[in-house]
């Protein structure tokens, strides 16, 4: 009777920490999707790129403030899916605005442009295209949250050599 009592037991304790938890855990899961407003936008204004280096002119011409943007590349036009990060090779401008360093803000403003520099030799063949998926910081729940404005990716055919 005695180890049915201590089956029963153990049980009913496991349970009990199985609630505990799982209240303790439903406050680090945001309950609703973030999403970036419809009116955030980048343009790539100018581009000039050489087997080792690509220069990037982008522009926000959204409505909102850009905390930042992903860049990847493509090097044949026959891969749909830009796989090659090129975020981290930033080698001039503020790297406020990649994912290298950023700062929990939106700093760049609307018309506002920026110019960086990529290091691209590492890229064989040369790069075809680029994808840039911009980001911004919101808050929720008084905490700052990156979210990645995935409706507002652009992509660009490169000329480069």
């Amino acid at each position: 009777m005695s180890i049915m009592i201590g089956y029963v037991l153990l049980i009913t304790f496991v349970i009990f920490m199985g609630v505990i938890i799982y209240n303790w855990m439903k406050g680090y899961v945001p309950q609703e999707d973030l999403n970036c407003p419809d009116d955030v936008s980048l343009f790539i204004k100018d581009y000039d790129c050489s087997t080792t280096q690509l220069n990037l002119t982008l522009k926000n011409n959204g409505k909102f403030q850009v905390g930042g943007y992903f860049i990847r590349a493509t090097n044949s036009p026959q891969q749909g899916l830009a796989i090659i990060d090129l975020s981290f090779n930033i080698t001039t401008g503020e790297t406020v605005l990649t994912p290298t360093g950023v700062k929990i803000n939106n700093s760049l403003d609307p018309a506002q442009e920026v110019t960086h520099k990529f290091d691209i030799s590492h890229v064989t063949p040369l790069v075809y295209s680029i994808e840039i998926i911009p980001l911004r910081w919101q808050e929720q729940n008084r905490r700052k949250r990156m979210v990645i404005c995935k409706d507002a990716k652009i992509r660009e055919d490169l000329i480069c050599g």
